[in-house]
């Protein structure tokens, strides 16, 4: 075991562990949509292989993130459809919930992230799952939170700013410009949840207590703690 998973273990010792919706969202995001897409995928396939091949469409890390949530859906017991649907069903209303909220107490809501808390309905005889907003809709608090916290969001910001990485450069400078311009709209919509628009790292950095520990897998996080004070793992 490496130095930071058994850190990782003294720290969820005990419980009263925190998360925030900027993550559920992009949870929900990734669940929520294998579970669509495989819904049409049984629905309008003869055998096991025409669905992986559904599931394989897309682009980075999509095909492989859907194989994942599907083996967590069906244990790799894909020989009767039926029972296959039987287990999405299952999954998709209680399973995947328990598995995001193992080991945490609350998820901290300071966004009020209303896309956060969208599921799959079934409409015009199929099913759909909406994981995005339009910056014309009022349906979070982003702005207002971002507003309120603005220098450290600045702070952050310009710490991205120096990273290696070209996303993480383009946050900072989609941020700052985002935080600057004062509007509403410019820290919404896309600009929350688009890869080319802040995206939520910031936010959930800024949700945190001085006090706590921030338990990451991205690198953005190894330069918005140190300039906000905050101490972080990644693993």
């Amino acid at each position: 075991m490496s130095a930071n998973r058994r850190k990782l273990k003294e720290l969820l010792r005990g419980g009263g562990h925190a998360t925030s919706t900027q993550a559920k969202r992009e949870w929900n995001r990734i669940v929520y949509t294998v579970c669509v897409t495989l819904r049409s995928a049984l629905s309008t396939s003869s055998d096991w292989t025409d669905v992986v091949r559904k599931l394989s469409k897309g682009y980075g890390r999509a095909p492989a993130r859907a194989m994942q949530v599907t083996h967590w859906i069906t244990g790799s017991d894909t020989t009767d459809f039926r029972i296959a649907a039987k287990r999405l069903e299952d999954f998709q209303r209680i399973r995947f919930r328990a598995l995001f909220m193992q080991g945490i107490n609350w998820v901290r809501d300071g966004t009020d992230c209303d896309v956060a808390r969208r599921k799959p309905h079934f409409n015009s005889g199929k099913w759909q799952y909406k994981p995005q907003c339009k910056k014309t809709e009022n349906l979070c608090d982003q702005p207002a939170f971002l507003a309120t916290r603005r220098e450290r969001a600045e702070k952050a910001s310009r710490a991205l700013l120096t990273s290696k990485r070209k996303a993480d450069r383009e946050m900072g400078t989609n941020a700052l410009a985002g935080l600057q311009d004062g509007r509403a709209t410019a820290t919404k919509g896309k600009a929350c949840h688009g890869h080319n628009g802040i995206g939520g790292d910031i936010a959930i950095a800024l949700e945190c207590e001085e006090t706590e520990t921030l338990v990451t897998t991205d690198e953005s996080f190894d330069l918005i703690c140190p300039a906000l004070g905050l101490d972080h793992l990644r693993l």
